[in-house]
């Protein structure tokens, strides 16, 4: 089986030109530790097709998006994994990056609480302890998100929390709500079952794009043909894995040892989100008038220099053929 999708794979570069890059060393931060969202990149390092296209990938572990996207503009890494929103606030403030390729079509972002709390819906969050970190994706995104719930911003008060003790603060009472990505989702299902209140903020009303893979102008510069095969292989990795998690999973689990079961879950939530709903575009690939609504969010709710958000991605990296797989 290795030795088809190989062949497969490597037919497939040689006949969007991929045949003519010369090995080429490539690196990527996470956004955070690696998870479900990141088992493709690990299933493809797994099977050899960066390798194999002539790309060296070092992946690196990262610790929030906005620390990815630092590392990104100081030069020290060539691409990133940031949540969209994030990069478009240092896009603003004159950070030269531009997203290459969309893993998130749809926001993952979540609020979670415990219905014995007595709140019903997000209007009753009003007055209560939401915990996350300062640097946590939805915290840095709360006015905007207030907004489409149609809470005052300052209605809520924000506890600072590690990234780990969410979870057990929201089933002590320590926190009446948190937030979360939505690839941890069963995480909250184990623990609180019948009492696990949420709200996927997609459903109601924010849906800005979610994590992307971005890179440095230099980078594109410098290194514009491999990081358009890294972008190919990706593809056919995101491709492969929705279509059959089980190999992605373990070649993660197997990677960062973590448990195959949970990083099994973690793709099966984070792939509820990865293609969008009704998706028709390729893999990856942007449509940039959802980058337009997603820079009027940011500019109404942060202090950045105006710029044509067009230009902060680029479709020019994708292979327009390879398609997300029908939906299961």
């Amino acid at each position: 089986m290795r030795k088809y999708m190989t062949f497969v794979m490597t037919t497939a570069l040689c006949a969007a030109g991929a045949s003519t890059v010369s090995a080429a060393d490539l690196s990527l931060q996470l956004n955070w530790k690696a998870g479900g969202d990141h088992a493709p990149i690990y299933y493809a390092l797994e099977q050899g097709w960066y390798e194999d296209a002539g790309v060296d990938l070092d992946v690196r572990q990262g610790s929030g998006s906005g620390a990815s996207a630092k590392a990104l503009a100081v030069g020290q890494v060539d691409l990133a994994i940031i949540d969209t929103p994030t990069a478009l606030q240092f896009i603003g403030n004159d950070t030269p990056i531009k997203g290459v390729f969309v893993a998130y079509n749809d926001s993952p972002y979540g609020i979670y609480w415990k219905k014995s709390s007595g709140i019903e819906t997000v209007a009753d969050l009003k007055g209560r302890k939401i915990g996350a970190p300062a640097f946590d994706a939805a915290r840095q995104m709360w006015i905007p998100i207030a907004n489409a719930l149609d809470l005052d911003p300052d209605s809520v008060e924000w506890v600072n929390l590690q990234p780990t003790a969410k979870v057990a603060a929201l089933q002590s009472g320590a926190i009446d709500a948190t937030t979360h990505f939505y690839s941890v989702h069963f995480i909250y299902e184990d623990v609180l079952g019948d009492d696990l209140g949420y709200a996927l903020l997609r459903d109601e009303g924010l849906n800005p794009y979610g994590l992307a893979y971005f890179a440095s102008d230099d980078s594109i510069a410098e290194k514009h043909d491999a990081i358009e095969t890294m972008v190919h292989v990706t593809q056919r990795a995101f491709a492969v894995c929705l279509k059959d998690p089980a190999p992605c999973a373990k070649a993660l689990s197997e990677a960062v040892s973590m448990k195959e079961s949970d990083a099994a879950r973690e793709l099966e939530y984070a792939s509820r989100v990865m293609p969008g709903l009704d998706n028709p575009l390729a893999i990856g690939e942007w449509d940039v008038e959802r980058v337009v609504a997603d820079y009027d969010l940011v500019e109404a709710s942060f202090e950045i220099t105006p710029f044509d958000p067009k230009t902060a991605v680029t479709n020019e990296f994708i292979d327009t053929s390879i398609k997300y797989p029908a939906a299961k």
